[in-house]
């Protein structure tokens, strides 16, 4: 089972099939600002999409079964992670779909997906409504945590922010045992993640050191003394 990763929005006047061209992605910024921070908040929590991990929903002028339904084109065998939901939409709405006038309607039309195809009983249809509202709520302020690290005395806590600009704006805030905040710190803003490896936490210091990969093998090591 995969926790889910992202959700795309894709638009097709042709059928979503085999042979077929496949839909095309459309420039609606604020609009994929905004589904990237709902999966944000869904992966915090372990939301899974089952055997694949990007959810590609398709708005479509064709006909679909039921008006919403897995998409017909099946799995790609070339990129097993992702899968097509398509969602039969009128004309006038499809020539909306770079505009903000669609926002509000797609969300709405990505939640009805996912609580129609990917509820459990961990994650029901009001834990999904809830993680949608605070993503859209919230925008920028919302804060999902990342990574956490215990120690004897203390813990540490790495939140994202995800910004309008499409960056993210990491956060740290260190607790004592009682729960009490004994420093929040803003971290630097990143396109990547890659800075944001292993955590080193001790009484006296903590240190984030990057990831181990060839993206982050000129960065530093973040250390802040408590």
């Amino acid at each position: 089972m995969n926790t889910i990763k992202d959700i795309r929005i894709y638009r097709s006047q042709a059928e979503n099939i085999a042979g077929n061209s496949l839909p095309h992605e459309f420039a609606n910024k604020e609009l994929s600002i905004m589904l990237h921070r709902i999966a944000m908040k869904l992966r915090e929590h372990d939301f899974t999409l089952g055997y694949f991990n990007h959810l590609y929903v398709n708005l479509t002028t064709c006909m679909v079964d039921d008006k919403i339904a897995p998409s017909k084109r099946g799995k790609d065998r070339y990129f097993p992670r992702f899968r097509y939901y398509d969602v039969e939409i009128s004309q006038p709405f499809f020539d909306t779909l770079e505009t903000s006038d669609c926002i509000q309607s797609v969300i709405e039309i990505v939640e009805q997906v996912l609580i129609k195809y990917f509820c459990t009983a961990k994650h029901d249809s009001e834990f999904i409504r809830s993680c949608v509202s605070e993503a859209v709520e919230q925008g920028e302020n919302m804060l999902v945590k990342f990574k956490e690290k215990r120690a004897s005395k203390k813990q540490a806590i790495i939140y994202l922010r995800y910004l309008d600009n499409c960056r993210y704006f990491p956060l740290l805030r260190i607790f004592d045992l009682d729960d009490t905040m004994i420093l929040e710190k803003d971290l630097p803003e990143t396109n990547s993640l890659d800075a944001y490896g292993e955590i080193q936490l001790s009484s006296k210091k903590i240190t984030i050191k990057p990831r181990k990969n060839q993206y982050a093998r000129n960065s530093d090591p973040i250390t802040f003394i408590l």
